[in-house]
């Protein structure tokens, strides 16, 4: 990770809450010394964001001028990004490590919870584009021994492939107690199962009811799963079978499991499939999202893929705001032949809509309550995001700021 860093790469370490995110950062900081600038975005507030800035700048600009070089290490970047200036951030960091004059020599690492993007929903990220992702490093045999604890099955039950909770082992009388590791599990199951995907659930729940089986295929689940693993015995088909941390079997884990709804699904072919399964049997329906058009040629091909299994006809109610891309005059066409309307409401009804929804026009009533369109189109991860069918939209609002609503041409 180290050379990484020092060799100017961005690098993005995502995991679930309490995986230990923070303790690599701290590691990385102390292995660095004085080169590396640590900042915590859990402490950006909107009040106190650009002190925080100017603060890791400064720490930045004295280490390039004292030993020529510098990594920021930024822990829970996805957090500080969340608050209203976090586009301002964004921004500083980008200019910072990828086009200013001392980006080739500065490396950063970024932390953040798994289900949250690591840039702006409405932007997107060159600086992320760039970044290298890293996985969390599991502890090893080596690491379960330093902690007194070598090939004790109970040890891997609890602490599985999070390092954090291998830390918080304590030796009682010569034995490794794991109390603390329990403890702090409990506390973050729920946690847990809220940040993984649907895909992750789905897998969990069909352990905890059946046993350790072979791994999910899908890259996502993966990557949000490995804290969670525990390593099983092979079958006689040679294949590698996995359980879960003890954690995810107790009752506060099931209720946390049985609690959860599915996801919208993270792969761009399973989320034109779930879309029209909405539309099944709706002639027509009115998609507003404020925000679906800030890219209309992304948007133009999840309508294309859409109509490959969909005929419903679409009116699309946009916004328009200050980053959006103009539609070109080719686009507005292609629309039409996909039997799409587009048109962008008035500046004085966004406040109206500010749900994104499918609302179904005929006989039909109501519609759903769905996801951004950028998570609809595989551009965010959909982290917790969720659609749910409604029965009371309020489709005499919607046609209403569909008839004053200016076509896009």
């Amino acid at each position: 990770m180290c050379e990484r860093l020092t060799d100017g790469q961005t690098v993005i370490v995502r995991g679930i809450p309490g995986s230990g995110k923070t303790v690599l950062l701290q590691a990385v900081a102390r292995e660095l010394g004085p080169t590396g600038v640590l900042t915590f975005g859990r402490d950006y507030t909107p009040d106190n964001q650009a002190d925080r800035t100017a603060t890791f700048q400064e720490g930045v600009l004295h280490s390039l001028s004292r030993y020529g070089s510098a990594q920021l290490l930024f822990d829970d970047y996805a957090h500080a990004l969340r608050n209203p200036e976090g586009l301002r951030l964004q921004r500083q960091l980008l200019q910072l490590l990828v086009d200013g004059e001392y980006a080739l020599d500065m490396g950063a690492l970024l932390t953040g919870r798994w289900g949250r993007s690591m840039h702006l929903v409405s932007r997107g990220s060159p600086l992320v584009a760039r970044a290298r992702v890293v996985a969390l490093p599991h502890p090893g045999s080596a690491d379960f021994e330093a902690v007194g604890c070598a090939g004790s099955a109970e040890a891997a039950e609890a602490v599985g492939g999070n390092a954090a909770l291998l830390a918080k082992v304590v030796p009682v009388l010569g034995r490794a107690a794991l109390h603390q590791v329990r403890d702090s599990a409990q506390a973050l199951v729920a946690k847990w199962v809220e940040d993984v995907p649907w895909e992750a659930v789905a897998w969990i729940k069909g352990v905890v009811r059946d046993g350790p089986a072979a791994l999910p295929e899908d890259d996502s689940a993966l990557e949000a799963l490995a804290p969670l693993l525990v390593p099983a015995a092979r079958q006689p088909d040679g294949l590698p079978r996995y359980g879960v941390v003890e954690a995810l079997r107790t009752d506060e884990g099931r209720a946390a499991l049985d609690g959860r709804a599915p996801t919208w699904p993270s792969r761009r072919q399973d989320s034109v499939k779930a879309f029209c399964a909405y539309l099944s049997g709706v002639p027509e329906a009115v998609w507003v999202d404020r925000y679906m058009a800030v890219k209309p040629a992304d948007l133009l091909r999840f309508v294309q893929e859409v109509r490959g299994a969909c005929s419903t006809r679409l009116r699309l109610l946009v916004a328009k705001n200050r980053n959006d891309m103009s539609f070109t005059e080719a686009e507005a066409a292609a629309f039409a032949r996909h039997d799409c309307t587009v048109r962008v409401m008035l500046p004085g009804d966004r406040r109206l809509l500010h749900d994104r929804q499918l609302v179904f026009l005929g006989s039909l009533e109501g519609g759903v309550v769905l996801p951004t369109a950028r998570v609809l189109m595989g551009q965010d991860l959909p982290g917790s995001a969720v659609a749910v069918r409604a029965r009371n939209l309020d489709r005499k609002l919607i046609l209403n700021v569909w008839e004053r609503a200016r076509p896009v041409s």
